[in-house]
């Protein structure tokens, strides 16, 4: 009996062994997650697809927060859509002094003419204060001015829980963004071939000028550029951002060998601390790349509606494809999937249809935010029927201008002739009777 329990125990110690084996073996297959250490370490934090805007993971991404020097990622949009790179700026005393206590700067001198290009490069890269405030007055009269633009642009772009005070991100209680705005500018910002080329680079030259023959070179203040990723190719930029009231906040980005791009938004929050949200940004980063793949939605030429023609031949219909391929970043694990797909057709078409014809779109949308769309165009052309050729030829036939014309010509001359017919057969009854009367 005793033998029978030590065998029946001994197999439960195995059975439990293989069980554990089994789940150690096999962990490492489960969605990666954001280490739970980095949870606390921030205020809010928002990751996104760059191409369609997708969120991917979010916390607090509506909470109201301080962006600090993120704000030049705004500034340099408003700059780069009213300026040419080479535009030759002049620093202002009030443009190199008003930069806050201890605030960033390249000892930009008063009277100093400087190239547009460069200053941007020092603002992005340097995030030096008075650069953002030189070509603020630059540009626009007044500071203010260029803060309207900032403030309008930002409603264009869909930043509608943001507002600017000034160009360079000092602290103000009326100045503040969220995370979830910050990823909206950002991702338009990234769309813009000369915002991309300038955050990318790890440090800056700055030319010789009326004041300075020479510069130190000017190390970005973004540490993530020096990152080796696992999970993806490179860092790609963006912009970092400090007050004492802000705390430390970084707009990151990474691009894949396959050019899908990820962008994390970090508002650290007044207690944040440096190290915590470089690294939160990089685990963000590594988690979306881990667990989202670039996913085709539609395929160009995909069959989506067989679709009736008005007036065509009997049993003829225009099947409507896919014009361009749609793909986005979208979860693994295909049940996490949430796409609702809208089709818009004018479905009182008549023929004739040519291939290739737009007959209407596709729409992919989640959480509201557009994937992508793409027309539907005709794969096939629809004659019209033989009667309907006839009825569309008579009816042009009479809708014509010149056949208009000789009808009612033609008419004109009918009714003279008919009645001038008459009124001669008149004359001619009247003369005949008077005849006879004479005869008589």
């Amino acid at each position: 009996m005793k033998k029978v329990f030590f065998n029946l125990a001994n197999g439960l110690a195995l059975f439990a062994i293989i069980i554990a084996v089994f789940f150690t073996q096999f962990s490492d297959v489960k969605a990666a997650e954001i280490p739970s250490q980095f949870s606390d370490s921030a205020a809010a934090y928002i990751l996104v697809d760059a191409k369609t805007g997708n969120v991917l993971a979010e916390k607090n991404s509506n909470e109201k927060l301080y962006p600090a020097s993120t704000t030049k990622i705004m500034t340099a949009i408003v700059a780069l859509e009213n300026a040419s790179m080479d535009k030759v700026m002049t620093a202002s005393k009030e443009a190199i002094t008003d930069i806050g206590v201890g605030g960033m700067n390249i000892g930009i001198m008063e009277g100093e003419q400087l190239l547009f290009e460069d200053l941007l490069n020092a603002m992005l890269i340097r995030s030096a204060n008075e650069t953002a405030n030189i070509i603020a007055e630059n540009i626009c009269e007044t500071r203010d001015a260029f803060v309207e633009l900032m403030n309008k642009k930002a409603i264009e772009i869909g930043a509608v829980n943001s507002h600017f005070v000034n160009p360079s991100g000092l602290h103000h209680p009326d100045h503040y963004t969220t995370a979830s705005d910050l990823a909206k500018i950002a991702c338009y910002a990234m769309a813009i071939p000369e915002f991309r080329e300038i955050v990318i680079k790890d440090t800056y030259n700055m030319p010789p000028t009326n004041k300075h023959q020479k510069w130190d070179p000017l190390p970005s203040t973004n540490k993530l550029l020096t990152y080796s990723p696992k999970s993806f190719t490179h860092v790609t930029g963006i912009k970092t951002g400090y007050t004492s009231n802000a705390g430390y906040n970084l707009v990151s980005s990474g691009i894949d060998s396959e050019g899908n791009e990820i962008i994390a938004v970090v508002l650290g929050g007044q207690n944040s601390i440096q190290q915590k949200i470089n690294s939160l940004s990089i685990d963000l980063l590594e988690y979306g790349f881990e667990n989202f793949v670039q996913t085709e939605l539609v395929k160009a030429g995909q069959l989506i509606r067989v679709l009736h023609v008005n007036g065509s031949t009997k049993g003829a219909y225009a099947e409507l494809v896919a014009e361009s391929t749609i793909s986005c970043l979208m979860p693994r694990d295909s049940d996490q999937w949430q796409v609702d797909t809208n089709i818009f057709i004018d479905e009182n078409i008549s023929a004739p249809v040519n291939e290739g014809t737009v007959l209407g779109k596709i729409q992919y949308c989640t959480n509201g935010i557009i994937l992508g769309e793409t027309a539907l165009v005709a794969a096939n052309s629809v004659e019209k029927s033989f009667k309907n050729k006839v009825s569309d030829a008579l009816s042009s036939f009479f809708e014509n201008q010149a056949v208009k014309n000789t009808a009612i010509t033609t008419s004109i001359i009918f009714v003279f002739f008919f009645a001038l017919r008459f009124t001669l057969r008149r004359i001619s009854r009247k003369v005949h009777v008077k005849s006879r009367m004479e005869g008589k």
